[in-house]
């Protein structure tokens, strides 16, 4: 009986992760969002130390500072890996 096991090539992964990249830019924020709270990860302390009123006032909040970075650090393992 033949095996029918498809052997899955990480070029392949590679091309459908760019695919569903360039389609849905803001989906993958959102699944981040929706799947990771990044805040249960974040030390109080951190906080008092991003929100503090000595330092300039921030546009950004912290979780979404961390995401942008969580994201860049993903997307340049992919650029060494290609």
């Amino acid at each position: 009986m033949p095996v029918s096991a498809i052997q899955l090539n990480f070029c392949d992964v590679s091309k459908d992760f760019d695919k569903f990249y360039n389609q849905n830019q803001e989906t993958l924020l959102t699944l981040l969002d929706e799947f990771i709270n990044i805040s249960d990860f974040i030390p109080f302390s951190f906080y008092q130390n991003y929100y503090s009123k000595l330092g300039s006032k921030r546009d950004f909040s912290l979780e979404s500072m961390l995401n942008a970075f969580i994201l860049k650090i993903f997307y340049r393992f992919l650029l060494l890996i290609f």
